[in-house]
């Protein structure tokens, strides 16, 4: 029996991204090292979960803040924008009515495919969901303004992320907002999209397109110059399915 448990729309995109890079992190458990983007957008994101449970939102950042950028440091990073910036994009966040306690934050799903060439789930965690307002919201960060209405309509997270609210409720979700956090300025936009059924045929076609060849072991590496993995030439895998999944995903 092929050995993954679960999909997520992360790990579909990945595949279809660069097959190499895909088997290094799902199969080899190869942890990238962190960046300074990344550990930012972990903080913030532990700053919103807290707020939004009612806790102490700037105590929490401030914790995150300072386990990331220590681990960012014994690399020879450092963890930017600072503290200063982020508590102003946590307060900004408040100022517009968008803060306190609310809804059901990190909600957990499970969401089978309608196609039954994918016999796994989909695994996902909705940043916040507000049922009684019937939406939910997703929550970016980033330093420059790339995050469109255009780009969120297209994005697959949209899509599956709004059939699994409909799946947990039992009802359509009306909106879904996305909270975009800049790190350049201090700037809170919030974008509403709304989930539609092809952009979710879409994705379960690119499932399947990943099952098909991944279970094929197909891990050839994309050979594009930004991709990590292929620059390191980690893309040299044998033409079969790796042996040792089993026990990797034990």
């Amino acid at each position: 029996m092929f050995p993954l448990k679960h999909l997520s729309v992360s790990s579909v995109q990945l595949y279809l991204t660069c097959h190499a890079a895909w088997k290094a992190r799902y199969i080899d458990r190869l942890v990238m090292p962190s960046n300074p983007p990344m550990a930012f957008g972990k903080a913030f994101h532990a700053a919103l979960e807290a707020e939004h449970r009612g806790e102490n939102s700037e105590r929490a950042l401030i914790a995150a803040w300072n386990a990331g950028d220590a681990d960012l440091t014994a690399s020879g990073q450092t963890l930017r924008p600072g503290k200063a910036h982020a508590l102003a994009l946590l307060d900004e966040y408040k100022a517009r009515g968008l803060g306190g306690k609310l809804g059901e934050p990190e909600r957990k799903f499970m969401l089978r495919l309608l196609t039954p060439s994918v016999p796994v789930m989909v695994l996902g965690y909705i940043d916040l969901v507000v049922p009684e307002r019937r939406r939910f919201r997703e929550f970016k960060t980033t330093s420059a303004a790339t995050w469109t209405y255009t780009k969120i309509a297209l994005e697959r997270q949209l899509a599956v992320y709004g059939r699994a609210y409909q799946e947990l409720y039992h009802h359509r979700v009306d909106c879904a907002e996305y909270v975009i956090f800049r790190t350049d300025i201090v700037q809170v936009d919030v974008i509403e999209a709304v989930p539609s059924a092809h952009g979710f045929r879409l994705f379960e076609l690119e499932a399947e397109a990943m099952w098909q060849g991944v279970t094929a072991g197909n891990f050839e590496g994309c050979g594009r110059q930004n991709c990590a993995v292929c620059r390191l030439h980690v893309d040299r895998v044998p033409a079969g399915p790796d042996v040792t999944w089993g026990e990797k995903f034990a």
